[in-house]
């Protein structure tokens, strides 16, 4: 049968996995940052300083990463084993259980630290997950394109999160937001990804031959092992390339950016800028409608001129202007416009991060290599971005120069990525 043929007859269905991964992970990271939009409020509560904020502020938002981290690291080989489906199920079920546990346990600072290390452990192989599906569903032409989508959902959570957030925390209070954060993104994600996502397309009821066969021509790997390699051999073989560790010094630094400007988004408007707490919907959310236009087209570009890699040197460079822009700022809505272009160049790499690693390491690896990046770049690169900025602001007694140390990250980034893109060519 003709590759013409083929292609009159195929369907899409294929698509439809990263647009569900997109909404758990959505839900992921309302569940995640709902502490972020609190904080002004939690540190009311227990009266904490300025300095005290950036200290025990930073410290709740970074133990999320220790333990997910080394869930990422150790437990993702577990979950390939178990099913990459069963396991973003699983995990969904279990964040959701703990983000509810914040409301019990929040008023004391010791276990409000240990929930969050908790929910950071019952997160840790979402990612991983999602990346050994993308990896089974999608030829290597299109996979920043697919992994985009579903990282979307970050952006999406960016977006929505202070329309719903801030209202929950003014209505109900901010642990009983907890709650109803919890549970509404159980009672959203779990259906759908019984209903809609598949281990592989050849699982699919709805699937038409000629999309099976397009998916496995473009997936450049040889025919599927059945068995699973040891966590040994996978640490053995990642050891001895070089070029996937250069990809995890990047992604830690790129989450030290993304992180430390996430976190402290919020607080910066209020105690930085003065900003009414609700004013947040508007102020938060609307530097974030960028972004998902960002990662889109960051991805396509990286699609269509297989040089990743210097598409995201550029996008760094623009990065580190906007972030010094933003913080020399205190124009309400010019800030907003410096912060919303800050966001759409900083899309750029995580848009074709996952691809970087699926390119790297073969196919009988891809949930262990990507747990063991992400869980890496995630606990290093998340954990350090709000205590670095905490610190700074602690030791400052400045917002602005908090944002501003990670201007000089997206530098090093910027030059990093450029080495990448010329030993990867791609």
């Amino acid at each position: 049968m003709s590759l013409v043929k083929d292609n009159e007859k195929m369907t899409q269905v294929r698509w439809q996995i990263p647009v569900v991964l997109m909404i758990s992970l959505m839900v992921s990271y309302f569940d995640r940052m709902n502490i972020s939009f609190a904080l002004p409020m939690i540190a009311k509560d227990y009266g904490w300083t300025v300095a005290e904020t950036g200290k025990y502020g930073g410290m709740l938002m970074s133990v999320f990463f220790i333990g997910y981290g080394i869930a990422t690291i150790f437990l993702s080989p577990l979950g390939e084993r178990f099913g990459a489906k069963k396991s973003i199920v699983v995990v969904v079920i279990l964040f959701s259980i703990v983000a509810c546990l914040q409301a019990p346990l929040g008023m004391v600072l010791t276990a409000f630290v240990a929930i969050r290390v908790l929910l950071g452990i019952v997160s840790g192989i979402h990612g991983p997950m999602m990346g050994v599906l993308t990896e089974k569903w999608f030829p290597t032409s299109e996979r920043s394109r697919a992994n985009s989508i579903w990282f979307c959902g970050i952006f999406a959570a960016m977006i929505l999160a202070p329309v719903v957030i801030v209202p929950l925390c003014e209505a109900v209070g901010w642990k009983m937001m907890f709650v109803v954060i919890g549970l509404g993104g159980l009672i959203i994600t779990v259906p759908l990804i019984m209903w809609l996502v598949y281990e592989t397309p050849e699982n699919h009821p709805r699937i038409s031959e000629a999309e099976i066969s397009y998916i496995q021509r473009g997936r450049m790997t040889k025919q599927e092992k059945e068995t699973t390699l040891s966590f040994a051999s996978n640490i053995k073989f990642l050891w001895q390339r070089k070029i996937f560790w250069l990809v995890v010094v990047l992604g830690v630094l790129n989450n030290m950016i993304a992180f430390g400007l996430l976190s402290w988004l919020p607080t910066f408007f209020t105690e930085g800028r003065k900003l009414a707490f609700n004013h947040l919907i508007y102020a938060t959310s609307l530097p974030y409608l960028l972004s998902i236009v960002g990662a889109l087209l960051w991805a396509y570009f990286g699609d269509k001129t297989n040089k990743r890699g210097y598409v995201s040197c550029i996008a760094f460079l623009g990065t580190a202007v906007m972030i010094a822009l933003s913080a020399a700022t205190t124009f309400i809505p010019l800030l907003i416009l410096f912060l919303a272009v800050t966001i759409f160049f900083s899309a750029a790499y995580n848009a074709n991060e996952i691809a970087f690693i699926q390119r790297i390491v073969p196919s009988e690896r891809t949930g262990t290599g990507i747990g063991i990046y992400l869980g890496i770049t995630m606990m290093l690169g998340g954990g350090f971005g709000p205590v670095v900025v905490g610190g700074v602001v602690s030791a400052t007694g400045s917002y602005d120069y908090g944002l501003a140390v990670l201007a000089g990250v997206c530098l090093v980034c910027s030059l990093l990525v450029f080495l990448l893109g010329r030993s990867l060519k791609y």
